[in-house]
């Protein structure tokens, strides 16, 4: 009985790590259509930008969206250390994106704000640039 618990408690810490290293493999790649993340935490604090910005073209400030895509382009200037966009709905993170153009998935009916970092190519690193936008989906 107790190698039976130990054999099921070894499966269930293998399926695990197994999706975290997934998760991490899938972050490191550019994603045009960025997948739903888990919540984040805690942020930590942004470092200085050294050159980089970032631009939310779309969506517009008070755009009236329908569905759960949300189509987003933006302008990015890497700076010295800026690699690609961390995207944000309301606090949470939602994806990633190397590409100035890109699409979210999930996103509720309500009103929302995206914000956009810029991020080192650790994909860790979020820099002190970003820009947000206010928009609502149906």
């Amino acid at each position: 009985m107790a190698r039976r618990i130990n054999v099921i408690v070894l499966i269930l810490a293998l399926t695990l790590l197994s999706k975290i290293a997934q998760a991490q493999h899938q972050h490191g790649k550019e994603q045009p259509q960025a997948k739903t993340a888990p919540a984040t935490t805690s942020i930590p604090p942004l470092q200085p930008a050294e050159g980089a910005s970032i631009k939310i073209l779309a969506p517009t400030k008070g755009q009236i969206l329908k569905g759960d895509k949300i189509d987003i382009h933006y302008q990015l200037a890497k700076g010295k250390r800026g690699h690609h966009a961390h995207a944000y709905i309301d606090g949470e993170l939602m994806g990633m994106f190397e590409s100035t153009k890109g699409t979210l998935n999930g996103v509720k009916p309500g009103k929302h704000v995206l914000e956009l970092r810029v991020v080192a190519s650790d994909h860790q690193t979020e820099l002190d640039a970003r820009d947000t936008v206010e928009f609502t989906t149906k």
